[in-house]
């Protein structure tokens, strides 16, 4: 697919010359060695940096590059306590804790938290 842009200009009746363009978005192929236009979409009402957007992206261009604007202030790990939650999890802990309740999902939090990085349960929680 690409974008096709046509300008034609023309004389109207007042003399005045006026410029039209056009922007489509087409496909290309070839059929019995001739080359064949299937239009998709008229992309004429758009503004001319949104179609040049689209030519972009068509052509496999980044429109932002990965990391640009960004900066990592803080990282916090994240894998290791799901893990450890989802053992605990998969080995029944959390029926044996009982009904489903606030304090259940509490202990069940606290679990993976202390194995991870043990500490007291007020240093824990805060």
């Amino acid at each position: 697919m690409h974008v096709a842009v046509q300008t034609t200009r023309r004389v109207n009746k007042s003399c005045m010359e006026v410029e039209y363009r056009s922007a489509l978005l087409r496909r290309s192929s070839r059929e019995d060695g001739k080359g064949k236009h299937e239009t998709m979409a008229n992309l004429s009402a758009l503004p001319e940096a949104a179609v040049e957007t689209l030519r972009s992206s068509l052509a496999g261009k980044p429109m932002v590059e990965a990391g640009a604007g960004l900066q990592i202030t803080r990282s916090l790990p994240h894998g290791h306590i799901e893990a450890v939650y989802a053992m605990a999890k998969g080995l029944g802990f959390e029926a044996m804790l009982g009904p489903a309740c606030r304090e259940r999902d509490v202990v069940m939090a606290l679990l993976p938290a202390r194995i991870c990085a043990p500490s007291s349960k007020l240093t824990t929680l805060s």
